[in-house]
Protein backbone atom coordinates (compact mmCIF):
# COMPACT_ATOMS: atom_id res chain seq x y z
CA UNK A 1 0.00 0.00 0.00
CA UNK A 2 0.75 3.43 -0.87
CA UNK A 3 1.62 5.81 2.18
CA UNK A 4 1.91 9.12 2.34
CA UNK A 5 5.22 10.59 2.73
CA UNK A 6 6.08 12.98 5.43
CA UNK A 7 8.40 15.55 6.17
CA UNK A 8 8.93 17.60 9.33
CA UNK A 9 9.95 21.37 8.75
CA UNK A 10 11.23 22.60 12.04
CA UNK A 11 13.38 25.70 11.69
CA UNK A 12 15.22 26.60 15.06
CA UNK A 13 13.34 30.16 15.08
CA UNK A 14 9.76 28.63 13.52
CA UNK A 15 8.07 29.59 16.42
CA UNK A 16 8.36 33.37 15.35
CA UNK A 17 6.59 33.59 11.81
CA UNK A 18 9.15 35.64 10.64
CA UNK A 19 12.13 33.99 11.30
CA UNK A 20 12.65 31.73 8.29
CA UNK A 21 13.17 32.29 4.59
CA UNK A 22 11.54 31.32 1.16
CA UNK A 23 14.29 28.79 -0.33
CA UNK A 24 14.28 28.19 -4.29
CA UNK A 25 12.18 24.61 -4.32
CA UNK A 26 10.72 25.41 -1.26
CA UNK A 27 8.86 21.90 -0.29
CA UNK A 28 5.95 24.96 1.21
CA UNK A 29 4.65 27.04 -1.45
CA UNK A 30 4.40 30.50 -0.48
CA UNK A 31 2.53 33.11 -2.51
CA UNK A 32 3.95 36.78 -2.83
CA UNK A 33 0.63 39.27 -3.20
CA UNK A 34 0.02 42.99 -2.37
CA UNK A 35 -3.49 44.84 -1.22
CA UNK A 36 -3.41 48.52 -1.85
CA UNK A 37 -5.36 50.98 0.01
CA UNK A 38 -7.15 51.85 -3.24
CA UNK A 39 -8.15 48.07 -4.08
CA UNK A 40 -5.25 46.51 -6.28
CA UNK A 41 -4.99 42.79 -5.13
CA UNK A 42 -2.29 40.88 -7.13
CA UNK A 43 -0.04 37.96 -6.88
CA UNK A 44 3.27 37.78 -8.52
CA UNK A 45 6.01 35.53 -9.72
CA UNK A 46 9.10 35.74 -7.84
CA UNK A 47 12.68 34.25 -7.22
CA UNK A 48 14.41 33.37 -3.86
CA UNK A 49 17.00 32.43 -2.24
CA UNK A 50 19.44 29.96 -2.74
CA UNK A 51 20.83 27.66 0.39
CA UNK A 52 19.92 30.74 3.28
CA UNK A 53 17.94 30.00 6.18
CA UNK A 54 15.34 27.18 6.41
CA UNK A 55 11.57 26.94 5.57
CA UNK A 56 9.20 29.56 6.14
CA UNK A 57 5.81 28.09 7.85
CA UNK A 58 3.40 30.68 8.52
CA UNK A 59 2.29 33.45 6.90
CA UNK A 60 4.19 36.69 7.14
CA UNK A 61 2.63 40.52 6.33
CA UNK A 62 2.81 44.00 6.75
CA UNK A 63 3.17 47.51 5.42
CA UNK A 64 5.38 47.72 2.16
CA UNK A 65 8.06 50.61 2.72
CA UNK A 66 10.73 51.55 0.95
CA UNK A 67 14.49 50.80 3.08
CA UNK A 68 17.00 53.62 2.36
CA UNK A 69 20.78 53.87 3.73
CA UNK A 70 21.58 56.61 5.89
CA UNK A 71 25.00 58.59 5.84
CA UNK A 72 27.22 59.75 9.10
CA UNK A 73 24.76 62.79 9.32
CA UNK A 74 21.80 60.73 9.51
CA UNK A 75 20.84 61.54 5.67
CA UNK A 76 18.75 59.48 3.58
CA UNK A 77 21.31 57.95 0.78
CA UNK A 78 19.34 55.49 -1.39
CA UNK A 79 17.42 52.63 -2.17
CA UNK A 80 20.54 50.13 -2.77
CA UNK A 81 20.64 49.78 1.10
CA UNK A 82 24.20 49.01 0.89
CA UNK A 83 25.89 51.26 3.14
CA UNK A 84 26.99 50.01 6.66
CA UNK A 85 25.90 53.11 8.83
CA UNK A 86 22.28 52.50 10.78
CA UNK A 87 19.42 52.88 8.92
CA UNK A 88 15.78 53.70 9.99
CA UNK A 89 13.22 52.15 11.88
CA UNK A 90 11.97 49.46 9.97
CA UNK A 91 9.91 47.66 12.84
CA UNK A 92 7.36 45.19 11.76
CA UNK A 93 7.63 46.37 7.96
CA UNK A 94 8.33 44.57 4.52
CA UNK A 95 11.35 46.79 3.29
CA UNK A 96 11.31 47.33 -0.61
CA UNK A 97 15.16 47.36 -1.62
CA UNK A 98 16.74 47.83 -5.06
CA UNK A 99 18.81 45.68 -6.97
CA UNK A 100 22.55 46.60 -7.46
CA UNK A 101 26.05 47.73 -6.03
CA UNK A 102 26.12 44.36 -3.24
CA UNK A 103 25.06 40.82 -2.69
CA UNK A 104 21.45 40.33 -2.01
CA UNK A 105 22.12 39.02 1.38
CA UNK A 106 23.99 42.17 2.36
CA UNK A 107 20.79 44.23 1.66
CA UNK A 108 18.49 41.81 3.68
CA UNK A 109 20.85 41.86 6.25
CA UNK A 110 20.53 45.76 6.52
CA UNK A 111 16.94 45.70 6.83
CA UNK A 112 16.60 42.79 9.35
CA UNK A 113 18.79 45.33 11.45
CA UNK A 114 17.01 47.95 10.95
CA UNK A 115 13.52 45.57 12.16
CA UNK A 116 12.10 44.10 9.07
CA UNK A 117 10.15 41.72 8.77
CA UNK A 118 10.49 40.65 5.09
CA UNK A 119 12.29 41.97 1.98
CA UNK A 120 11.33 42.30 -1.60
CA UNK A 121 14.65 43.20 -4.11
CA UNK A 122 13.22 44.81 -7.50
CA UNK A 123 15.57 44.41 -10.32
CA UNK A 124 17.19 47.67 -11.76
CA UNK A 125 16.66 46.48 -15.33
CA UNK A 126 13.38 45.51 -17.51
CA UNK A 127 12.92 42.80 -19.68
CA UNK A 128 14.38 44.52 -23.23
CA UNK A 129 17.75 44.82 -21.45
CA UNK A 130 18.41 41.81 -19.47
CA UNK A 131 15.90 42.01 -16.83
CA UNK A 132 13.73 39.61 -15.50
CA UNK A 133 14.17 36.75 -12.58
CA UNK A 134 17.20 35.75 -11.00
CA UNK A 135 17.95 33.43 -8.28
CA UNK A 136 19.49 35.01 -5.35
CA UNK A 137 23.08 34.00 -4.68
CA UNK A 138 24.11 33.07 -0.81
CA UNK A 139 26.50 36.13 -0.42
CA UNK A 140 28.50 36.34 2.96
CA UNK A 141 25.35 37.51 5.09
CA UNK A 142 23.71 34.78 3.99
CA UNK A 143 23.42 32.81 7.19
CA UNK A 144 22.32 36.34 9.56
CA UNK A 145 19.28 36.47 7.17
CA UNK A 146 16.26 34.85 9.06
CA UNK A 147 13.44 36.87 7.30
CA UNK A 148 11.74 35.48 4.07
CA UNK A 149 13.17 37.97 0.81
CA UNK A 150 12.33 37.28 -2.40
CA UNK A 151 13.37 38.80 -6.09
CA UNK A 152 10.84 40.37 -8.33
CA UNK A 153 11.42 41.70 -11.73
CA UNK A 154 11.68 45.40 -12.69
CA UNK A 155 7.98 45.63 -15.17
CA UNK A 156 6.26 43.72 -11.65
CA UNK A 157 8.17 46.30 -9.19
CA UNK A 158 6.71 49.33 -11.11
CA UNK A 159 3.10 48.58 -10.51
CA UNK A 160 4.31 48.16 -6.83
CA UNK A 161 6.11 51.59 -6.80
CA UNK A 162 3.36 53.48 -9.05
CA UNK A 163 1.24 52.89 -5.32
CA UNK A 164 4.06 53.60 -3.11
CA UNK A 165 4.85 56.76 -4.97
CA UNK A 166 1.80 58.13 -4.97
CA UNK A 167 1.20 57.91 -1.43
CA UNK A 168 -1.06 54.85 -1.28
CA UNK A 169 -0.49 52.50 1.43
CA UNK A 170 0.42 49.02 0.31
CA UNK A 171 0.14 46.04 2.75
CA UNK A 172 2.77 42.89 1.46
CA UNK A 173 1.89 39.22 2.11
CA UNK A 174 4.28 35.69 2.12
CA UNK A 175 0.69 33.63 2.37
CA UNK A 176 1.89 29.99 3.24
CA UNK A 177 -0.49 27.30 1.48
CA UNK A 178 -0.79 24.43 3.08
CA UNK A 179 -2.28 22.22 -0.24
CA UNK A 180 0.17 22.53 -3.31
CA UNK A 181 2.25 20.32 -5.66
CA UNK A 182 -1.83 18.49 -7.85
CA UNK A 183 0.16 15.74 -10.22
CA UNK A 184 -2.23 13.55 -12.47
CA UNK A 185 -0.82 12.75 -15.68
CA UNK A 186 2.74 11.67 -16.77
CA UNK A 187 2.30 14.26 -19.69
CA UNK A 188 0.16 16.98 -20.60
CA UNK A 189 -0.46 15.50 -23.71
CA UNK A 190 -0.56 11.82 -24.58
CA UNK A 191 -1.96 9.93 -27.56
CA UNK A 192 -4.53 7.61 -27.43
CA UNK A 193 -2.30 4.52 -27.90
CA UNK A 194 0.28 5.43 -25.28
CA UNK A 195 -1.86 5.67 -22.47
CA UNK A 196 -1.09 3.79 -19.28
CA UNK A 197 -3.17 3.56 -15.71
CA UNK A 198 -2.16 6.29 -13.84
CA UNK A 199 -0.43 5.19 -10.75
CA UNK A 200 1.12 8.41 -9.06
CA UNK A 201 -1.43 10.80 -8.75
CA UNK A 202 -0.41 12.84 -6.20
CA UNK A 203 -0.70 15.90 -3.83
CA UNK A 204 0.78 17.75 -1.42
CA UNK A 205 -0.70 18.52 2.56
CA UNK A 206 0.74 20.65 4.83
CA UNK A 207 0.06 21.24 8.25
CA UNK A 208 1.11 24.35 8.20
CA UNK A 209 -0.14 24.42 12.83
CA UNK A 210 3.13 24.93 14.76
CA UNK A 211 0.89 23.14 17.87
CA UNK A 212 -2.28 21.07 16.77
CA UNK A 213 -2.12 17.11 14.93
CA UNK A 214 -4.64 16.35 13.03
CA UNK A 215 -6.40 13.20 13.66
CA UNK A 216 -7.07 12.82 9.91
CA UNK A 217 -7.06 14.15 6.50
CA UNK A 218 -8.96 13.06 3.26
CA UNK A 219 -7.97 14.21 0.04
CA UNK A 220 -9.77 13.61 -3.43
CA UNK A 221 -8.86 13.60 -6.87
CA UNK A 222 -12.25 14.20 -8.97
CA UNK A 223 -11.50 13.69 -12.42
CA UNK A 224 -13.65 14.77 -15.50
CA UNK A 225 -13.51 13.17 -18.96
CA UNK A 226 -14.30 14.87 -22.62
CA UNK A 227 -18.29 13.74 -22.17
CA UNK A 228 -18.59 14.86 -18.63
CA UNK A 229 -18.61 11.79 -16.59
CA UNK A 230 -16.58 11.82 -13.37
CA UNK A 231 -14.69 9.46 -11.27
CA UNK A 232 -13.13 9.91 -7.54
CA UNK A 233 -9.99 8.62 -5.97
CA UNK A 234 -9.59 9.10 -2.28
CA UNK A 235 -6.88 8.92 0.21
CA UNK A 236 -6.58 9.31 3.55
CA UNK A 237 -3.92 10.02 6.09
CA UNK A 238 -3.59 10.22 9.80
CA UNK A 239 -2.08 12.18 12.60
CA UNK A 240 -0.66 14.74 10.81
CA UNK A 241 1.81 16.21 12.64
CA UNK A 242 2.42 20.23 13.57
CA UNK A 243 4.78 21.57 10.84
CA UNK A 244 4.65 18.44 8.75
CA UNK A 245 5.17 17.85 4.89
CA UNK A 246 2.77 14.74 3.29
CA UNK A 247 3.48 13.97 0.23
CA UNK A 248 -0.17 11.76 -0.49
CA UNK A 249 0.10 9.28 -3.16
CA UNK A 250 -2.96 7.82 -3.98
CA UNK A 251 -3.48 3.81 -4.53
CA UNK A 252 -6.78 3.69 -7.14
CA UNK A 253 -5.47 4.41 -10.57
CA UNK A 254 -7.48 6.25 -13.00
CA UNK A 255 -6.98 5.25 -17.14
CA UNK A 256 -8.31 7.50 -19.71
CA UNK A 257 -10.26 6.19 -22.09
CA UNK A 258 -11.11 8.91 -24.61
CA UNK A 259 -9.23 11.59 -26.86
CA UNK A 260 -9.81 14.87 -25.23
CA UNK A 261 -9.24 17.68 -22.07
CA UNK A 262 -9.65 16.00 -18.59
CA UNK A 263 -9.75 18.33 -16.03
CA UNK A 264 -8.80 17.21 -12.27
CA UNK A 265 -10.14 18.92 -9.02
CA UNK A 266 -8.21 17.83 -5.79
CA UNK A 267 -9.81 18.82 -2.38
CA UNK A 268 -9.48 17.74 1.16
CA UNK A 269 -11.87 17.10 4.09
CA UNK A 270 -9.77 20.03 6.50
CA UNK A 271 -10.18 22.79 4.51
CA UNK A 272 -11.73 24.99 1.61
CA UNK A 273 -8.14 24.95 -0.49
CA UNK A 274 -8.79 23.23 -3.86
CA UNK A 275 -6.10 22.72 -6.38
CA UNK A 276 -6.59 22.05 -10.15
CA UNK A 277 -4.91 20.05 -13.24
CA UNK A 278 -6.00 19.41 -16.43
CA UNK A 279 -3.66 17.37 -19.52
CA UNK A 280 -5.16 16.28 -22.99
CA UNK A 281 -5.41 12.83 -24.77
CA UNK A 282 -4.07 13.53 -28.07
CA UNK A 283 -4.54 10.77 -31.39
CA UNK A 284 -0.61 10.72 -31.85
CA UNK A 285 1.03 13.15 -29.63
CA UNK A 286 3.62 12.90 -26.55
CA UNK A 287 4.19 16.54 -25.18
CA UNK A 288 5.08 17.53 -21.99
CA UNK A 289 3.99 21.51 -22.70
CA UNK A 290 0.44 23.16 -22.53
CA UNK A 291 0.79 24.68 -25.55
CA UNK A 292 1.25 27.93 -23.92
CA UNK A 293 4.86 29.12 -25.26
CA UNK A 294 7.11 31.12 -23.02
CA UNK A 295 9.28 33.51 -25.23
CA UNK A 296 10.63 35.66 -22.63
CA UNK A 297 14.10 37.48 -22.63
CA UNK A 298 16.31 35.21 -23.57
CA UNK A 299 13.89 32.85 -25.66
CA UNK A 300 14.14 30.32 -22.69
CA UNK A 301 15.95 28.87 -19.89
CA UNK A 302 19.39 27.54 -20.63
CA UNK A 303 22.96 28.35 -19.59
CA UNK A 304 24.45 31.61 -20.12
CA UNK A 305 27.73 31.50 -22.55
CA UNK A 306 30.19 31.33 -20.01
CA UNK A 307 28.51 28.11 -18.36
CA UNK A 308 28.06 26.98 -22.11
CA UNK A 309 31.95 27.08 -22.85
CA UNK A 310 33.01 25.30 -19.45
CA UNK A 311 31.04 22.64 -20.13
CA UNK A 312 32.24 22.12 -23.74
CA UNK A 313 30.33 23.63 -25.57
CA UNK A 314 27.96 21.20 -24.92
CA UNK A 315 24.19 21.34 -24.62
CA UNK A 316 21.30 18.64 -24.41
CA UNK A 317 17.68 19.08 -23.78
CA UNK A 318 15.03 16.10 -23.59
CA UNK A 319 11.69 14.85 -22.53
CA UNK A 320 10.80 11.35 -21.15
CA UNK A 321 7.63 9.81 -21.67
CA UNK A 322 6.02 6.88 -20.95
CA UNK A 323 4.24 3.99 -22.79
CA UNK A 324 1.19 1.88 -21.58
CA UNK A 325 0.40 -1.26 -21.85
CA UNK A 326 0.51 -1.70 -25.69
CA UNK A 327 3.60 -1.40 -28.12
CA UNK A 328 3.36 1.87 -30.42
CA UNK A 329 5.50 3.48 -33.45
CA UNK A 330 6.99 6.71 -33.25
CA UNK A 331 7.69 8.56 -36.67
CA UNK A 332 8.37 12.37 -35.97
CA UNK A 333 9.85 14.78 -33.54
CA UNK A 334 8.65 18.09 -32.83
CA UNK A 335 10.95 20.87 -30.98
CA UNK A 336 11.19 24.67 -30.94
CA UNK A 337 14.51 26.74 -30.86
CA UNK A 338 14.23 30.25 -30.06
CA UNK A 339 17.60 31.53 -31.50
CA UNK A 340 18.16 29.97 -34.80
CA UNK A 341 19.33 33.20 -36.41
CA UNK A 342 21.95 33.53 -33.24
CA UNK A 343 23.10 30.01 -34.01
CA UNK A 344 23.43 29.72 -37.89
CA UNK A 345 26.68 29.76 -39.66
CA UNK A 346 25.86 28.43 -43.31
CA UNK A 347 28.49 25.68 -42.58
CA UNK A 348 26.13 22.19 -41.74
CA UNK A 349 28.89 20.54 -39.91
CA UNK A 350 28.12 23.94 -37.48
CA UNK A 351 24.39 23.60 -37.94
CA UNK A 352 23.85 20.27 -37.19
CA UNK A 353 21.44 19.31 -34.39
CA UNK A 354 21.50 15.32 -33.10
CA UNK A 355 18.07 14.23 -32.14
CA UNK A 356 17.24 11.04 -30.27
CA UNK A 357 15.19 8.99 -28.90
CA UNK A 358 16.71 6.49 -25.70
CA UNK A 359 15.25 3.64 -23.84
CA UNK A 360 15.80 5.14 -20.47
CA UNK A 361 15.10 2.29 -18.40
CA UNK A 362 16.98 -0.52 -20.25
CA UNK A 363 17.53 -2.72 -16.62
CA UNK A 364 13.39 -2.69 -16.98
CA UNK A 365 13.14 -1.94 -13.35
CA UNK A 366 10.11 0.80 -13.75
CA UNK A 367 12.19 3.80 -13.58
CA UNK A 368 15.49 5.58 -14.05
CA UNK A 369 18.09 7.77 -11.58
CA UNK A 370 15.76 10.61 -10.06
CA UNK A 371 17.14 13.06 -9.49
CA UNK A 372 20.56 13.32 -11.27
CA UNK A 373 23.19 14.33 -12.10
CA UNK A 374 24.37 11.82 -14.05
CA UNK A 375 27.83 11.57 -15.55
CA UNK A 376 26.62 10.29 -19.33
CA UNK A 377 23.39 8.45 -21.06
CA UNK A 378 25.06 5.44 -19.67
CA UNK A 379 23.78 6.14 -16.43
CA UNK A 380 19.94 5.02 -17.41
CA UNK A 381 22.02 1.13 -17.79
CA UNK A 382 21.73 0.82 -13.94
CA UNK A 383 21.60 -2.87 -14.40
CA UNK A 384 24.25 -3.32 -17.19
CA UNK A 385 27.62 -2.20 -18.73
CA UNK A 386 28.83 -0.80 -21.76
CA UNK A 387 27.55 2.24 -23.48
CA UNK A 388 24.01 3.12 -23.98
CA UNK A 389 23.26 3.52 -27.66
CA UNK A 390 19.89 5.65 -28.69
CA UNK A 391 17.07 3.22 -30.23
CA UNK A 392 16.30 6.20 -33.01
CA UNK A 393 18.53 9.10 -33.96
CA UNK A 394 18.30 11.43 -37.26
CA UNK A 395 20.00 15.38 -37.78
CA UNK A 396 18.11 18.40 -38.62
CA UNK A 397 20.60 21.02 -40.15
CA UNK A 398 19.78 24.66 -39.05
CA UNK A 399 18.51 27.08 -42.37
CA UNK A 400 18.95 30.48 -43.14
CA UNK A 401 15.43 30.65 -43.76
CA UNK A 402 14.27 29.00 -40.25
CA UNK A 403 12.42 31.22 -38.08
CA UNK A 404 12.91 31.33 -34.04
CA UNK A 405 10.20 30.11 -32.17
CA UNK A 406 8.83 27.73 -35.42
CA UNK A 407 7.44 24.52 -34.68
CA UNK A 408 9.83 22.60 -36.83
CA UNK A 409 8.82 18.51 -37.26
CA UNK A 410 11.02 16.27 -38.43
CA UNK A 411 10.60 12.49 -39.58
CA UNK A 412 12.46 9.64 -38.22
CA UNK A 413 14.37 7.46 -40.60
CA UNK A 414 12.02 4.87 -40.49
CA UNK A 415 9.03 4.13 -38.19
CA UNK A 416 10.83 2.75 -34.33
CA UNK A 417 9.00 0.46 -31.89
CA UNK A 418 8.19 1.87 -28.40
CA UNK A 419 7.81 -1.35 -26.58
CA UNK A 420 5.24 -1.41 -24.16
CA UNK A 421 5.63 -0.11 -20.38
CA UNK A 422 8.63 1.48 -20.75
CA UNK A 423 10.05 4.82 -20.33
CA UNK A 424 12.05 6.87 -23.08
CA UNK A 425 13.99 9.79 -23.47
CA UNK A 426 13.55 12.68 -26.63
CA UNK A 427 16.10 14.70 -26.89
CA UNK A 428 17.99 16.76 -29.02
CA UNK A 429 22.08 17.62 -28.73
CA UNK A 430 23.76 20.39 -30.07
CA UNK A 431 27.80 20.68 -29.76
CA UNK A 432 28.80 24.29 -30.52
CA UNK A 433 32.49 23.67 -30.38
CA UNK A 434 32.79 23.66 -34.36
CA UNK A 435 30.74 26.92 -34.34
CA UNK A 436 33.12 28.49 -31.82
CA UNK A 437 30.22 31.03 -30.84
CA UNK A 438 29.89 30.47 -27.61
CA UNK A 439 25.90 31.09 -27.99
CA UNK A 440 23.90 28.34 -26.21
CA UNK A 441 20.77 27.44 -27.97
CA UNK A 442 17.96 28.73 -26.17
CA UNK A 443 14.60 25.86 -26.59
CA UNK A 444 11.59 26.75 -26.15
CA UNK A 445 9.14 26.04 -23.11
CA UNK A 446 5.38 26.42 -21.62
CA UNK A 447 3.19 25.71 -18.57
CA UNK A 448 4.05 25.10 -15.16
CA UNK A 449 2.32 22.05 -15.10
CA UNK A 450 4.60 19.44 -13.02
CA UNK A 451 4.00 15.65 -14.25
CA UNK A 452 2.84 12.66 -11.86
CA UNK A 453 6.12 9.85 -11.62
CA UNK A 454 9.16 12.94 -10.89
CA UNK A 455 10.12 12.98 -14.57
CA UNK A 456 9.15 15.41 -16.87
CA UNK A 457 12.01 17.44 -18.62
CA UNK A 458 15.96 16.48 -18.63
CA UNK A 459 19.46 18.69 -19.38
CA UNK A 460 22.87 17.77 -20.33
CA UNK A 461 25.61 20.16 -20.04
CA UNK A 462 28.67 18.91 -17.99
CA UNK A 463 26.54 16.37 -16.69
CA UNK A 464 22.97 15.01 -17.24
CA UNK A 465 20.18 15.47 -14.50
CA UNK A 466 16.98 14.30 -14.88
CA UNK A 467 14.95 16.47 -13.03
CA UNK A 468 16.28 19.39 -16.15
CA UNK A 469 15.46 23.12 -15.06
CA UNK A 470 11.75 22.34 -13.60
CA UNK A 471 10.24 23.25 -16.92
CA UNK A 472 8.67 21.60 -19.46
CA UNK A 473 9.95 21.94 -22.96
CA UNK A 474 8.79 22.18 -26.22
CA UNK A 475 9.76 18.22 -27.41
CA UNK A 476 7.45 16.51 -28.94
CA UNK A 477 7.09 12.84 -29.57
CA UNK A 478 4.46 11.88 -32.61
CA UNK A 479 3.16 8.50 -33.14
CA UNK A 480 2.81 6.15 -36.95
CA UNK A 481 -0.29 8.58 -38.43
CA UNK A 482 0.58 11.75 -37.48
CA UNK A 483 1.94 13.24 -40.45
CA UNK A 484 4.10 12.26 -43.89
CA UNK A 485 7.22 14.90 -43.92
CA UNK A 486 10.75 14.94 -44.76
CA UNK A 487 13.83 16.20 -43.18
CA UNK A 488 14.47 18.80 -45.74
CA UNK A 489 13.36 21.70 -44.93
CA UNK A 490 11.03 23.74 -47.47
CA UNK A 491 12.71 27.34 -48.04
CA UNK A 492 10.40 29.81 -46.36
CA UNK A 493 9.52 32.48 -49.07
CA UNK A 494 7.70 29.35 -51.25
CA UNK A 495 4.69 29.46 -48.58
CA UNK A 496 2.73 31.94 -47.94
CA UNK A 497 -0.59 31.85 -45.39
CA UNK A 498 -2.90 34.87 -44.98
CA UNK A 499 -4.78 36.57 -43.79
CA UNK A 500 -3.63 35.29 -40.46
CA UNK A 501 -5.53 35.42 -38.32
CA UNK A 502 -8.20 33.79 -40.39
CA UNK A 503 -12.13 33.52 -39.72
CA UNK A 504 -14.07 31.71 -42.98
CA UNK A 505 -10.75 30.90 -45.07
CA UNK A 506 -7.06 30.69 -45.05
CA UNK A 507 -5.09 30.84 -48.20
CA UNK A 508 -2.24 28.75 -49.06
CA UNK A 509 0.00 30.49 -51.68
CA UNK A 510 2.75 28.29 -53.37
CA UNK A 511 5.67 29.27 -55.11
CA UNK A 512 7.57 26.10 -55.78
CA UNK A 513 11.14 25.96 -58.54
CA UNK A 514 9.46 23.17 -60.22
CA UNK A 515 5.41 21.74 -60.78
CA UNK A 516 5.26 18.95 -57.54
CA UNK A 517 3.08 15.97 -58.90
CA UNK A 518 1.65 16.34 -55.33
CA UNK A 519 1.71 18.64 -52.52
CA UNK A 520 0.33 16.86 -48.94
CA UNK A 521 -1.34 19.35 -46.98
CA UNK A 522 -2.41 18.61 -43.66
CA UNK A 523 -3.67 21.42 -40.84
CA UNK A 524 -3.58 20.13 -37.05
CA UNK A 525 -4.33 21.75 -33.87
CA UNK A 526 -2.31 22.66 -31.12
CA UNK A 527 -2.42 19.24 -29.49
CA UNK A 528 -1.21 17.41 -32.25
CA UNK A 529 -4.62 16.25 -33.57
CA UNK A 530 -5.16 15.93 -37.34
CA UNK A 531 -7.95 18.20 -38.36
CA UNK A 532 -7.96 18.28 -42.34
CA UNK A 533 -5.99 16.92 -44.46
CA UNK A 534 -5.52 17.85 -48.67
CA UNK A 535 -3.66 16.53 -51.29
CA UNK A 536 -2.53 19.50 -54.26
CA UNK A 537 -2.23 18.23 -57.75
CA UNK A 538 0.21 19.12 -60.44
CA UNK A 539 0.75 22.60 -58.98
CA UNK A 540 3.86 25.08 -59.14
CA UNK A 541 2.52 28.42 -58.62
CA UNK A 542 -0.89 29.36 -57.27
CA UNK A 543 -3.43 30.28 -54.11
CA UNK A 544 -5.52 27.48 -52.91
CA UNK A 545 -8.15 28.57 -50.04
CA UNK A 546 -8.55 26.19 -46.92
CA UNK A 547 -11.67 26.43 -45.10
CA UNK A 548 -11.82 27.16 -41.13
CA UNK A 549 -14.98 28.28 -40.68
CA UNK A 550 -16.20 25.58 -38.62
CA UNK A 551 -12.80 25.03 -36.57
CA UNK A 552 -12.87 26.53 -33.23
CA UNK A 553 -10.72 29.66 -31.94
CA UNK A 554 -7.52 28.96 -31.47
CA UNK A 555 -4.06 28.14 -33.11
CA UNK A 556 -3.18 26.05 -35.83
CA UNK A 557 -0.50 24.30 -37.97
CA UNK A 558 -0.79 23.60 -41.64
CA UNK A 559 2.28 21.12 -42.71
CA UNK A 560 3.14 21.54 -46.04
CA UNK A 561 4.64 18.66 -47.48
CA UNK A 562 6.57 18.89 -51.34
CA UNK A 563 9.18 16.92 -53.64
CA UNK A 564 11.39 20.46 -52.96
CA UNK A 565 10.96 20.32 -48.89
CA UNK A 566 8.82 20.30 -46.07
CA UNK A 567 7.11 23.49 -44.40
CA UNK A 568 5.55 23.55 -40.79
CA UNK A 569 3.11 27.25 -40.61
CA UNK A 570 1.48 28.42 -37.54
CA UNK A 571 -1.47 30.63 -38.17
CA UNK A 572 -4.65 31.82 -35.75
CA UNK A 573 -8.33 30.52 -36.29
CA UNK A 574 -10.45 33.86 -34.90
CA UNK A 575 -14.13 34.16 -35.06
Amino acid sequence: MKKAFTLLMFCWAAVSQVMAQIPNESPIPVDFRIESQDGLVRTFDYTSAVAWCDTLTQTVSGDLVWAYGLDSLGNETDSLLCDSMAMGDLTGKIALIRRGLCNFSLKAYRAKQAGAIGVIIVNGLYLPDGGGLVNMAAGLYAANVEIPTIFISREDGDIILDKLDNGTPVTAFFEVRGFSNPRAAYSYHTPLAGVKPLEDVSATYINISSTMTLPSVTINAEFTDPSGATSTLSQTITDVAPLSINKVDFDETYTPSMVGEYNVLFTNSFNADELESSFIITEHTFALDDNNLVPNTNGTLELDSASFVNAGFRFDMGNFYRTGPTPVKATHITFVLGNHSELYTGTPSSDVMYINIYNADPDNNGSVPYPGPLTSYNGFNEGGTGQLNPIAFTEYVIQESDQDFQFTTVELPSPVTLEANKIYLVNIQYNGLEAGSGIPPKFAFGGDTRPAGELGSMIFDDSLRTDGFGVNYFMRLHLEGFATSTNNPLEDHKVTLSPNPASKNVNLELALDQVATEVDVRIYDFTGRLVSTRVLDNVQKGRFAFDVSKMNNGTYFMAINTPEGFRSKKFQVMH
